[in-house]
């Protein structure tokens, strides 16, 4: 039997490396795959990983092994696989050994196991007495390309021998798996001027893209006339399985205006709070005759002022191949980004009405902007006399710093205790400052704290001076303490209430109800119940016990001899 066993197993080990040998040589045959990963897990025998349609179940590992004499690792090297068995829907379709670092392909190539980790050789985890082998599994997804196209160029174009449209197109592989023969088609009726309407490609890798710049010429048209781009992309990837994109792109191409003319609008690029903006208009006929009553209308953004009455609306006559132009000055309010609006110019051309727009320059203002809050570390106060500390803060959120001066006024009826109601500070672009003071009152009534006031320039200490107002704070009076109510005293229950039936009141002589035209009735005697004495004094007063005689005691309920005995006790 001892030979048997030494015969065994080299066998047993000669046959699981020819399956080793076997599935490494099957998983090198796809190494062009690509992978997704799916998810991954630390596995003991009989426990189950599963991912999509799949599912791996560990049955088995290296066999456990005996220890050495004095330490706790095998006294031979361990070589570490494990068994699984794979799953589709439920369904058994292959069992392998895989040590780490080995993978198994499904027949499809669609999903992958591989041993990430298993234990080392030389672990306690293969001896007899602490035998706990496990394995860590990674279950990926074959990877997949994906193509995507976009076709960039404008929407509108003008027909004219000198126009040319310029279209972009973009193939991108935004899948998990490279892309080859690659095959990109377009078509269009625009007529081509450089590019190609065919490219191929090679391959193109996962996260790749490919762009191709095509120029057009546009066709002479009479009318507004649509005009497609159709794109189309094909590929495989590396298992001939073919995937496609397509994109479409609508242009519109309008037929030449008769010498349109043009209407233009420049502004400053920058300015400081403190400096002034020029807006300069511009109006050009560019045709051989002249335009009559053309009504030209500019408006003001939000962040800048007029420095004049102008109305912004102009109408004029400007000859052939003239030009009109108009400037005005801005003030700006307040830093910040000013996008200016359009100007419009509306005319007639060959008794056509037309309206053409200017475009939209923009201005950055460069400055200052104090903002200012006033706080109270109480809101109500005693009624006589109270102590209230102010807090005013000024804040530059503006962009650029600037000297403030803060000033702060004391209501009446009131006096400062300590600290001061101004400040000068020259405060940076976004950062603070602030003052604070304490002050008495003994007013009786609230008190409204007035607001502060700040004062800055448009820029450090140059320019006009800019002024910002805080809210204004109401201290109201903390009501006294509402008193304990006095109880009532209870009344004497033996009394005499008269009762009339029109509820009214009564007259309390006469007993009668003050309401004339009303029948009075009869008082109501309220009698008292009678109590241990008034029993003693009718049994006196029947016996004649305690007469004016005086020789018969008065009888007590606790004893009866004057009831017994006539008159002795």
């Amino acid at each position: 039997m001892t030979e048997g066993r030494k015969i065994s197993r080299p066998i047993n080990w000669i046959i699981i490396f020819v399956v080793l040998l076997y599935f490494v040589s099957v998983a090198s045959a796809y190494d062009g795959l690509e992978w997704k990963n799916g998810t991954s897990g630390t596995l003991k025998r009989n426990e189950v990983i599963s991912f999509g349609d799949y599912s791996v179940k560990v049955i088995a590992f290296s066999a456990p092994v005996e220890s050495e004499k004095y330490k706790e690792v095998p006294i031979e090297p361990v070589e570490p696989f494990v068994e699984l068995n794979i799953s589709k829907n439920g369904s058994f379709i292959n069992g392998t050994f895989l040590a780490q670092g080995d993978s198994f392909i499904s027949d499809d190539s669609e999903f992958k196991v591989e041993v990430v980790k298993l234990p080392s050789g030389s672990s306690k985890d293969w001896l007899y007495e602490s035998y706990k082998p496990w394995a860590t599994l990674q279950l990926s997804q074959r990877g997949k390309p994906q193509l995507e196209l976009s076709i960039k160029t404008d929407d509108e174009y003008v027909s004219g021998p000198n126009t040319e449209i310029n279209a972009v197109i973009v193939l991108r592989n935004t899948g998990t798996a490279a892309i080859n023969d690659i095959d990109l088609d377009l078509g269009t009726e625009l007529p081509i001027l450089r590019g190609y309407l065919k490219y191929h490609y090679e391959t193109l890798m996962k996260g790749q893209e490919i762009s191709e710049a095509v120029t057009f010429s546009t066709p002479a048209v009479t009318d507004i006339k649509k005009f497609n781009m159709f794109v189309n992309s094909s590929g495989v990837d590396i298992k001939d399985i073919s995937y496609k994109a397509t994109q479409l792109k609508t242009i519109l191409i309008a037929p030449p205006l008769q010498q349109a003319p043009s209407l233009t609008k420049n502004t400053n690029a920058k300015a400081y709070l403190k400096d002034l903006i020029m807006v300069s208009i511009s109006f050009k006929n560019n045709a051989d005759y002249e335009l009559k009553n053309v009504s030209i209308v500019d408006t003001v953004p939000k962040g800048v002022k007029q420095l004049s009455n102008n109305t912004l609306h102009w109408v004029v006559n400007v000859g052939p191949n003239q030009e009109w132009y108009f400037r005005y000055l801005l003030k700006p309010t307040g830093a910040g980004n000013v996008i200016f609006p359009p100007t419009t110019a509306e005319f007639d051309m060959k008794n056509e009405y037309y309206m053409i727009q200017s475009n939209k320059p923009e201005t950055v203002i460069y400055g200052p902007r104090i903002e200012l809050i006033k706080q109270a570390d109480k809101s109500e106060i005693n009624p006589g006399g109270d102590e209230v500390t102010v807090r005013v803060i000024a804040k530059n959120s503006g962009t650029t710093p600037t000297m403030v001066t803060i000033k702060d006024n004391l209501p009446p009826d009131t006096k400062l205790i300590s600290g001061t109601t101004t400040l000068e500070e020259y405060l940076e672009a976004g950062k603070e400052s602030s003052l604070s003071y304490t002050l008495s009152s003994n007013s009786a009534e609230p008190i409204e704290l007035p607001p502060a006031k700040a004062e800055y320039f448009e820029l450090g200490s140059q320019g006009s001076k800019l002024t910002t107002m805080s809210e204004k704070l109401l201290l109201s009076i903390r009501p006294p303490p509402t008193p304990e109510p006095t109880p009532e005293p209870t009344p004497d229950p033996a009394f005499e209430t008269t009762v009339n039936s029109t509820g009214g009141p009564t007259d309390q002589q006469s007993g009668y109800a003050v309401n004339p035209g009303k029948e009075p009735e009869q008082p109501i005697i309220v009698e008292p119940t009678p109590t241990f004495d008034d029993a003693n004094s009718v049994l006196n007063l029947l016996m004649e016990c305690g007469n004016n005689s005086g020789t018969v005691p008065r009888i007590n309920m606790t004893t009866d001899v004057c009831a017994l005995v006539g008159n002795n006790p």
